[in-house]
């Protein structure tokens, strides 16, 4: 009998051990992807950067910005981002968060898990001016059926974009279409507030992606 009353006695202990509140059950399942960066030079210690699934659209991911509890308190939400990303339901469709070389925080998403033109697409978030901002995009993809890849970078600060892109022939190999080109468009950093996944992409990129595709066989 005792042989089996401690390994249940062993289970309940544990089982108390893993349970969850409730504001931890319904927060911590939500967390995607978590930084803590030195940003903000006014402030002491860093700000920790939180990816998690939005409550109101599962398929996307909304990011939120505290500062440091240890270093003032009371702890302050210094900003959020509603469906910063995209979030889908499979491997290959979840966003994450990265350190750039300069300190930006990068968001990053991806959809490489089915369809023709999968895509990957990297945000980049400075503080400028007492606010946060997304400071540069860029966005590729690539054609499964036929080869060929596509790759546009634009930094809202300068202006500055330069595109990639190409295509083979599916036949021969050869490559049929190959363009690359750079430019300026007016600058314009955008409020992080204001950003959503589906935020168009920059006419300089649309156009050539337009193009990319009406060569395609």
């Amino acid at each position: 009998m005792r042989l089996v009353i401690v390994p249940l006695l062993c289970l309940l202990c544990a089982s108390r051990a893993i349970a969850q509140t409730e504001a931890e059950a319904a927060v911590l399942p939500r967390v995607i992807d978590m930084l803590c960066v030195d940003m903000i030079e006014a402030r002491n210690g860093c700000e920790t950067f939180v990816l998690l699934t939005s409550e109101s659209e599962p398929d996307t991911a909304d990011l939120i910005i505290f500062s440091d509890r240890r270093a003032q308190a009371p702890q302050e939400i210094l900003g959020i981002a509603r469906n910063i990303a995209f979030n889908g339901p499979w491997f290959g469709q979840a966003p994450s968060l990265s350190l750039a070389d300069d300190g930006s925080v990068q968001v990053l998403e991806e959809q490489i898990a089915i369809g023709r033109s999968p895509w990957t697409q990297s945000l980049t978030i400075d503080f400028i001016d007492g606010m946060f901002i997304v400071s540069e995009r860029g966005h590729s993809t690539y054609d499964r059926a036929t080869g060929g890849g596509f790759n546009c970078d634009v930094d809202f600060m300068t202006g500055a974009w330069a595109i990639s892109a190409d295509r083979p022939d599916p036949g021969s190999g050869e490559t049929v279409y190959d363009v690359s080109d750079s430019g300026t468009i007016p600058p314009a950093p955008i409020a992080l507030s204001d950003w959503t996944w589906t935020s168009p992409l920059p006419v300089p990129c649309a156009d050539a992606l337009d193009a990319w595709w009406a060569v395609a066989p």
